[in-house]
């Protein structure tokens, strides 16, 4: 209010004053009129009524920004008979503060009242439902700049009828949630021009939307779209998404100028005819996934510095990708499997998760910066190595993988690189490149050789290999692979060759003599097995089922094996092997068992697969129970006929315990004569046998069938 105006009511109060001051009282009338109260206060603009707040004799009217008060209607309530100056009637201007005075009845009674506007947001606190258009027309009318709750546009199911969001231009806030039913009928989703803030969601799913347009936007918990013909995106001044950006439509163009931050963004759509997706400022994000993009040639991350997931998949003519001040990778950056790529570079790249490389046009990687990396995938490309591109990689935590690399026909890795915890090389789709994996020198925990690339095989390394050398046999294009060939490899920590061999059909373990850990040979197809110069294992011996190998004179021999740290187990069952024999083994840690196989009545197997001889002529100790049973995983109908003593076990002084079941021709236990004092007779467990004497029998001498 300027300074004349306050003058001019300041000298009417005055006049007042003085005029109260020079009447007479009524002493008589039972009236006192001494009340100049105004107990209520609202004016009208259009259709739209403010009420006031009126505290201490300040009159608040609270209002919208941008809605002018000019030539409002006032309305006011005064105490009984008491008289306003100035009057209100004749007031045009309610965008001024200005001063009333209000006199009782008395003449004598005045108290001063001061008038404002308070232009703030005004709020709805629950959530508001437009289900029309009308209803939007009349929020818009109401004025309201924030809601406390959830805003909903439309229904999910009916007739077409939101055409205009015009309205809700002066909204600047949604606590929460912003839903766009498919009853919204517009092409472009617009009249947001004041939104600032969205709490929770923005969703919709709304068929007609062409357009988004979101111009002041700068926060918002999620973004949600997704229709068939979606092709512009805009939030100009959006930097913050607490949790993700899902766009599934037919991108032609999205900008996003400002994101700085999201938890995740992810686009995909057959249909999207976009050619370049940038996110020109954002620095953070812990998962971006662009899928199914078919004319997408360019993403562009100039300020990316963190990420968690990079998922690139379906994206044929993807040709580059730019990051270049990205530094850390704490999920997995993966590449399509067909693509455009030729190179891919992060050059400030210090630490990444997992990083999988795709693609036949691979053939540049650019990682200078890159000093640690949990797992690395490189597979289909035309590689020849990866001994450049990565000039400071000291340490793969978990597994370098190389797969399907035609071009790679030596081991080429980095120079830098002072541990691997696990390398695998795999082939399968791809004819054989490896003639020789040279690990010499190489810090490694494991090689695992897969697929295609274990068939002959030539594998060098130290004499002394404190890692694990792992096959796996199956799947392969062929089933006649021959067995793989070790140079070095004196000593190993373990060998393990998976839960099945199924193309491999000669295994020959030359050279190998110690293994520190365990040996495994599992269910298999092996035609042949040679271990010939094995002589300690640390861990537990086993061999299952070498139901199809067939050996010299019909015996399977272990020639030098002299112990093993944990149990010892071997099931035959073959029709080609009658004889077990491990001439130099003194001491097993653990239990004995042996599956000695069992007789045959079909006319497939006229020869019967039970072994009729057990020979371990140096074996003194065994820390278990020695167990003998036809057939291990089976019941009481295996029935070995052909073993008929255990002279095998001459030798033997010291065991927990003895089982043997169901050997028929079984008739003499002589061998166990040195180990009988050593366990107690609640130890020795015989039965169904051909001679099943009871461990007294043996103390009494009876250790043939008589």
């Amino acid at each position: 209010m300027n300074a004349i105006h306050i003058s001019k009511n300041i000298f009417f109060i005055l006049m007042v004053s003085l005029l109260v001051l020079s009447a007479c009282s009524n002493e008589d009338d039972p009236f006192a009129g001494t009340d100049s109260y105004i107990t209520s206060f609202s004016l009208q603009q259009g259709e739209t009524v403010f009420n006031a707040e009126i505290t201490e004799r300040v009159i608040t009217i609270k209002v919208p920004e941008g809605v002018s008060l000019k030539g409002a209607t006032a309305t006011v309530k005064l105490s009984e008979n008491a008289s306003i100056y100035p009057d209100p009637a004749g007031i045009i201007d309610w965008d001024e503060e200005m001063l009333f005075a209000v006199t009782a009845y008395d003449g004598m009674t005045q108290l001063s009242y001061k008038y404002s506007v308070n232009r703030a947001q005004i709020d709805a606190d629950e959530t508001v439902i437009l289900p029309t258009q009308a209803d939007v027309d009349a929020f818009g009318a109401s004025g309201i700049t924030a809601i406390g709750g959830s805003l909903i546009i439309g229904s999910v199911t009916g007739t077409d009828s939101i055409r205009d969001l015009g309205p809700l231009a002066k909204l600047k806030e949604i606590n929460y949630s912003l839903t766009i039913h498919p009853t919204f009928a517009a092409t472009e989703l617009s009249g947001f021009d004041a939104l600032e803030k969205v709490g929770g969601d923005i969703y919709s799913t709304a068929a007609n939307m062409e357009k988004v347009s979101f111009p002041k936007l700068e926060s918002a918990g999620s973004i949600f779209f997704k229709n068939s013909v979606l092709g512009e995106v805009v939030f100009s001044w959006l930097e913050n998404v607490s949790k993700s950006i899902t766009l599934q439509c037919p991108l032609g163009g999205i900008s996003f100028p400002n994101l700085k931050q999201a938890k995740s963004i992810h686009l995909e759509d057959r249909d999207a005819m976009i050619t370049s997706v940038a996110f020109p400022s954002l620095e953070k994000a812990e998962s971006i996934i662009v899928y199914f993009l078919p004319s997408l040639t360019k993403i562009l991350l100039p300020e990316l510095k963190e990420v968690g997931n990079i998922t690139l998949n379906w994206l044929t003519v993807l040709a580059f990708v730019d990051a270049p001040k990205l530094e850390v990778s704490t999920g997995t950056i993966s590449l399509p499997d067909v693509s455009k790529l030729s190179e891919l570079s992060f050059p400030e790249m210090r630490k990444a998760n997992e990083i999988s490389i795709k693609g036949a046009e691979v053939g540049l990687l650019h990682f200078p910066k890159l000093e640690v990396i949990t797992n690395l995938t490189i597979q289909n490309t035309t590689l020849s190595g990866i001994s450049n591109g990565f000039d400071k990689l000291e340490k793969i935590e978990g597994e370098l993988r190389l797969m399907e690399m035609p071009e790679m026909k030596t081991l080429s890795i980095p120079s830098s690189i002072k541990r691997i915890e696990k390398l695998t090389i795999y082939n399968q789709n791809v004819d054989r490149n490896f003639a020789e994996i040279n690990i010499k020198g190489m810090n490694l925990g494991e090689l695992s050789v897969e697929r295609d690339a274990v068939n002959g095989i030539k594998i060098i390394g130290d004499d002394v290999f404190h890692g694990t050398l792992s096959f796996d046999t199956q799947n392969g294009r062929t089933y006649d692979w021959v067995s793989p060939v070790f140079e070095g490899f004196r000593e190993i920590d373990s060998i393990s060759y998976g839960i099945y061999i199924s193309n491999l059909r000669n295994l020959e373990m030359k050279g190998i003599r110690k293994i520190n850990k365990g040996f495994h040979i599992p269910n298999n197809n092996l035609t042949a097995l040679s271990l010939p110069d094995l002589e300690e294992v640390g861990g537990n011996f086993v061999i299952n089922h070498l139901s199809s190998v067939s050996v010299e004179d019909s015996v399977f021999v272990i020639p030098k094996l002299k112990s093993v740290g944990g149990d010892f187990r071997i099931t035959t069952a073959s029709a080609g092997i009658n004889a077990l024999e491990l001439p130099l083994l003194e001491s097993i840690s653990g239990d004995f068992i042996i599956g000695t196989g069992y007789a045959s009545t079909s006319p497939w197997d006229p020869n019967g697969r039970d072994m009729k001889s057990l020979s371990f002529p140096a074996l003194k100790t065994i820390g278990g129970k020695i167990t003998l049973k036809p057939y291990l995983e089976g019941g009481d109908n295996y029935i070995n006929e052909r073993l008929t003593d255990m002279d095998g076990f001459s030798s033997l002084e010291s065991v927990k315990g003895v089982e043997i079941v169901r050997h028929q021709g079984l008739v003499s236990y002589v061998g166990l004569k040195k180990a009988i004092s050593s366990f107690p007779a609640t130890a020795w467990n015989i039965r169904d046998n051909g001679y099943n004497p009871t461990y007294q029998d043996l103390l009494d001498n009876k250790w043939v069938k008589p």
